[in-house]
């Protein structure tokens, strides 16, 4: 059960009811603790940092960016910076828009809410996330749609500078970074 995450991380903030309809459709495919998580609704939890999504509604920029090593693979998270959180084989895989690459993030859903996700030093040192509580002074709060994107993305060279994050729509910036990039393996 992920009660720490939820009692250190929430409440649930911008929140949006849950489609019950299309969570049923996919409830063999994810883990209890992530399933609970999205029935609640989708939203915010760490000050904006991270948001549950709807899978559905996320599938179709998920085929553009992602070549999974498994099927199903379920997006069910993402981040300030568009990183993507999807289940995947038994585990959580993080996928790092900013730098191309994916990796697994935890294997236990109870581990990974309960202590790693929670540990922001950790998160920040495995996730390079030193930029965002500066973004957020900066540039202010983000809204459902909204993540903070580099510019020019660093893996086109540019530098992750506080300086050079603007508020962009996160399904937009991850379309960009597909077609500049290519698909995430």
């Amino acid at each position: 059960m992920i009660e720490s995450f939820l009692a250190e991380c929430g409440p649930l903030k911008h929140h949006v009811e849950a489609n019950q309809n299309s969570l049923d459709k996919i409830k063999d495919e994810l883990p209890e603790d992530i399933l609970g998580l999205l029935s609640a609704g989708m939203g915010s939890y760490m000050n904006g940092y991270f948001w549950t999504v709807d899978p559905f509604d996320y599938q179709s920029i998920l085929d553009e960016v992602y070549t999974p090593v498994e099927l199903p693979s379920t997006c069910f998270a993402r981040d300030a910076f568009a990183g993507l959180y999807l289940w995947e084989g038994g585990s959580i895989i993080y996928i790092n828009v900013r730098h191309g690459n994916s990796k697994v993030v935890g294997r236990k859903t109870s581990v990974f809410f309960n202590h790693i996700i929670t540990d922001w030093e950790y998160m920040s040192d495995l996730l390079g996330l030193e930029n965002y509580f500066p973004a957020k002074a900066a540039l202010g709060d983000l809204s459902a749609e909204q993540c903070y994107g580099y510019v020019p993305i660093p893996g086109l060279g540019g530098a992750e500078k506080v300086e050079n994050l603007q508020i962009v729509k996160t399904k937009e910036h991850l379309s960009i970074i597909a077609q500049v990039m290519g698909k995430i393996r």
